[in-house]
């Protein structure tokens, strides 16, 4: 599921800069655009404008899940007991991943995009050699919703949602911790079932939720440190500066770790949500459409329309220049109206 995704460090004027900029920006947007209109866009930390125009169709597959590459430039999808593969800069699908027995449930690509990991109903997590798209190795780990790569690639994290299927198979409890050059579980966190789970940018913390609260773990030794009274979680989001947690729930909320504290709750709730490559933007999707969020106004900047089904993944694409929604109609991507891959 997703690695998923707040400036780091800003001098005290970098920060003044930003909100002046990000101020200025609202008013002129507010002033010339609303929700529904042909395009959305946002600001970006260079003091410039992402627009975001007409949706285009990549595929009509349903897909179970997906994930975009950690420099934006491959989407996975899964699609029946098949990830697809496609290159957002041409638009051109690649060669499918073919091995799996069951549904895919999760996907995960590794940070230097070398390994591509996926989750299926067969019980098993295979790992691929991306670049040549071929399998390397299968773990059995049982069935698992959620799959997260630690930043350095070292350790995979998965997880389930669901404790007993429908068919009477049960995944593990808790977010089970694999080392990927030994291809061996080193240790599990927790004893519920794991809607969602996402590792801090450092690697240090592993943030886990569950239909109650969301935990906050130490990677290095499995302490747990702090249980957050988040609600029932449908995403996971760590901010840039380590620090701050996104928690996606029936309300989106914001909280300092340092203290457990609770920043922010906004009023709206996402099904899935996503980060954007310069931490300034937070996308989030509800009611078969993309909303964008400013995180340092906490303002709405306005809505893609996707779908009538309301259930959607989303992704940032291309550095941040592409949308990905996901839904049971297909695969929807908006691009940069600006940028050189507008039309590919």
């Amino acid at each position: 599921m997703r690695q998923n995704r707040w400036v780091q460090k800003l001098s005290i004027a970098g920060v003044a800069l930003i909100a002046f900029l990000a101020a200025m920006f609202l008013l002129l947007w507010q002033a010339t655009s609303s929700r529904g209109v042909a395009k959305v866009c946002m600001p970006i930390y260079a003091a410039d404008v992402m627009c975001y125009g007409q949706r285009q169709l990549m595929t009509s597959h349903k897909p179970t899940t997906i994930t975009v590459s950690p420099l934006g430039g491959i989407l996975a999808a899964g699609y029946e007991r098949e990830i697809e593969l496609w290159d957002l800069k041409t638009g051109k699908a690649l060669p499918r991943l073919q091995d799996h027995t069951d549904l895919v449930s999760a996907i995960a690509i590794s940070p230097d995009e070398k390994i591509l990991a996926s989750s299926s109903l067969d019980g098993t997590i295979k790992l691929w050699d991306l670049p040549h798209h071929r399998l390397v190795s299968t773990l059995n780990a049982g069935r698992a919703s959620n799959l997260a790569f630690s930043p350095d690639g070292r350790m995979l994290a998965s997880s389930s949602g669901v404790h007993r299927w429908a068919d009477g198979v049960f995944s593990p409890l808790g977010v089970q911790m694999w080392d990927i050059a030994s291809r061996q579980r080193v240790y599990g966190l927790g004893t519920q079932p794991v809607r969602a789970i996402a590792f801090s940018p450092d690697g240090h913390l592993l943030a886990a939720g569950d239909r109650m609260k969301t935990e906050l773990w130490q990677v290095r030794d499995g302490e747990r440190l702090q249980t957050l009274n988040s609600g029932e979680v449908t995403g996971l989001v760590f901010c840039q500066d380590g620090q701050t947690l996104i928690t996606g729930s029936s309300k989106l909320k914001l909280w300092d770790l340092r203290n457990g504290n609770l920043l922010h709750e906004f009023d709206a709730g996402a099904s899935d949500m996503v980060l954007s490559p310069d931490g300034q933007t937070l996308a989030t999707s509800s009611g078969g459409s993309v909303h964008l969020w400013h995180l340092f106004t906490e303002q709405s900047l306005g809505s893609l329309y996707a779908t009538s089904f309301s259930s959607l993944f989303v992704e940032f694409a291309l550095k941040g220049q592409a949308i990905v929604a996901a839904g049971t109609d297909g695969i929807w991507l908006w691009r940069d109206l600006h940028s050189e891959t507008a039309t590919p």
